[in-house]
């Protein structure tokens, strides 16, 4: 999990191999990836949105899996790719104009001219 120290500089342990440690440093502001509990007890703050942690077994063994958030943004890409009839480079105009969900659905009730080709036009009216 990624931590963002907000306090003062702190020196880190972090495992370098068999048996072997390192020292890091980490400054005000800066970032580093540890394991939940270290990072706690560190006093680190979490990164928002960045990746969710899960613990989960194998075997016997403890082991923390990452689960990476999409942004909202390449939700709203895909949601507009999956258009059967809209390619990449009409997404890219699509969000250029409407670089928010919110916009093009607000644009569609409010029955707006939009500066696409009629059929492109079409499917976009339907997309909720």
């Amino acid at each position: 999990m990624e931590f963002v120290n907000k306090g003062e500089t702190v020196k880190v342990r972090q495992n370098d191999g068999v048996g072997r440690f390192k020292w890091v440093t980490i400054k005000t502001g800066e970032t580093i990836d540890l394991p939940l509990e270290v990072g706690e007890n560190y006093g680190f703050s979490k990164v928002k949105n960045q990746i969710v942690t899960t613990e989960g077994k194998l075997g016997e063994k403890r082991v923390e899996t990452k689960q990476i958030e999409k942004s909202k943004k390449k939700v709203y890409r895909e949601k507009l790719g999956s258009i059967k009839g809209i390619g990449k480079k009409t997404v890219d105009d699509i969000v250029k104009i409407y670089p928010e969900e919110s916009d093009l659905k607000n644009a569609i009730a409010n029955k707006e001219q939009m500066p696409f080709r009629d059929d492109v036009e079409k499917l976009l009216k339907k997309f909720k």
